[in-house]
């Protein structure tokens, strides 16, 4: 069997080649994997890769991380919780819009998927019921889950009725409130709403804040758009700064399947706190394409906040990395590890492979020299569903920037994209364009579009 050999310039792990160890992608200096005694950390795995390993000397450069994150499909025996336990306990607080526009089969569908969604949960678990419209009320308190408590909260449920205007911000509040007064392994904050906020806070930004204080606090907050008349870019930033998941419900009778979903999801999770450190060279920065992964650098140690990470996905986290000029010659290197807290509850670690940026005299570099072409294809992914969120936010927050800030955002990919070739460059700036137009289009373009990005950039993908 080939032994694994990795590129200490672009990161890529690969089979040993015949003859000359150079790297397929980029040319690089191979170095045989090292294989550390198996640690139980090892059930998840962690690359980081490199866009471009070559840079002109003596001027700052911009280089992309990519750092892709891989979970099983199931964690290994020891890593799961006790045997008493099939799964740490769930703090559970569901946070409903009842205004008149969830009249009818919307408030029906709601109350069905929070019925189903409390069959779910097992003593140990606590539950929760926040409603807002006109006002916000709290008619089913943090309350320990079991034969009666699954009772009261069907009865309490059959109460509820759709009417009024839509105090958003004011139960998303009342919700993390609760949250905090049970705080268990898992805590899920589930907003569902299908109209626009119009009492209390209107402010995406300054409600946004809120979601990320909440996560801060070891809370999860996820949000379900119903409909084609709620603010995408609302609920999407909540859930960016909450660290949770966003959703576009496009029919009523989907919501209890996805209420569901979110529950078990956040239940059965692979990996809690997930953390990224990186060593980074002197005067460099570290910068997150998206702010759902934030950043916070010390001199030389940067982090980046994760999250929560479920079994069986890949998520790409891009990073853009500014470094200082250097001589001719010389080499800068990035590493670091993955630190992580498995079900079991144990404190984990993975290594982060090095990854390195060489500097060439100014005569001898060209604009593509060491471009890894697979990594900056991922890259523009990313990008695309970056822009795609933050035009929406523009769309809601200030409309009358969204063309000059649209064109911003074409030459910045025409830019990035030209690692590719000056027509591969139009082509990414007209798709930018045309994404942008057909979001203009109408509500359900829209929607449709930020929910595509979203679950590119935070829910990752199936493997």
């Amino acid at each position: 069997m080939p032994k694994l050999m990795r590129c200490e310039y672009c990161g890529l792990l690969q089979d040993e080649p015949k003859g000359v160890k150079t790297c397929s992608r980029c040319g690089g200096t191979l170095c045989y994997e090292a294989r550390p005694p198996r640690s139980e950390a090892e059930y998840l795995a962690a690359q980081m890769e490199l866009d471009q390993v070559a840079a002109p000397a003596g001027q700052n450069v911009e280089r992309y991380l990519l750092v892709t994150i891989r979970t099983p499909k199931e964690v290994p025996p020891q890593e799961k919780p006790l045997a008493a336990q099939s799964r740490p306990p769930v703090n559970f607080i569901a946070v409903l819009d009842v205004s008149g526009s969830m009249w009818g089969e919307k408030i029906e569908q709601a109350r069905q998927a929070v019925k189903q969604a409390v069959q779910y949960l097992r003593p140990g678990d606590v539950f929760s019921l926040v409603t807002f419209s006109s006002g916000v009320a709290c008619p089913f308190e943090p309350t320990p889950v079991n034969d009666k408590a699954r009772k009261a909260i069907e009865d309490c449920l059959q109460t509820i009725s759709a009417g009024g205007m839509t105090a958003l911000d004011g139960g998303l509040e009342t919700g993390i409130q609760k949250a905090l007064e049970h705080v268990l392994e898992s805590n899920l904050v589930l907003l569902l709403s299908d109209g626009q906020t119009n009492i209390g806070e209107l402010d995406l930004e300054v409600i946004g804040v809120r979601a990320l204080k909440a996560r801060q606090k070891g809370m999860l907050v996820s949000a379900l758009g119903i409909g084609l008349d709620y603010n995408e870019a609302l609920l999407a930033e909540i859930a960016s700064q909450g660290g949770g998941r966003f959703y576009h419900l496009e029919h009523p009778n989907q919501i209890p399947a996805y209420v569901a979903g979110e529950l078990k999801e956040v239940a059965a999770l692979a990996a809690r706190d997930v953390q990224i450190h990186l060593n980074v060279p002197q005067g460099a920065t570290l910068v997150p394409l998206s702010a759902t992964f934030p950043v916070r650098q010390e001199e030389e140690q940067a982090s980046v906040a994760v999250g929560d990470i479920p079994c069986e996905t890949e998520l790409e986290i891009p990073l853009r990395l500014a470094l200082v000029g250097q001589s001719s010659g010389s080499k800068l290197s990035v590493e670091g590890e993955l630190t992580f807290r498995s079900p079991a509850g144990n404190e984990l670690a993975v290594r982060l492979n090095r990854v390195t940026v060489r500097f060439l005299e100014a005569g001898k570099f060209s604009l593509r020299e060491g471009v890894v072409t697979p990594v900056v294809e991922r890259v523009l992914e990313q990008m695309r569903a970056v822009n795609v969120l933050g035009i929406a936010r523009l769309m809601a927050r200030e409309p009358a920037k969204v063309a000059e800030r649209g064109v911003e955002y074409q030459r910045a990919v025409h830019r990035y994209a030209s690692l590719l070739g000056d027509e591969r460059a139009e082509v990414e700036s007209q798709k930018i364009r045309q994404y942008f137009m057909d979001m203009q289009q109408g509500p359900a373009s829209a929607k449709s579009a930020v929910a595509n990005a979203f679950t590119h950039l935070r829910r990752g993908k199936k493997h």
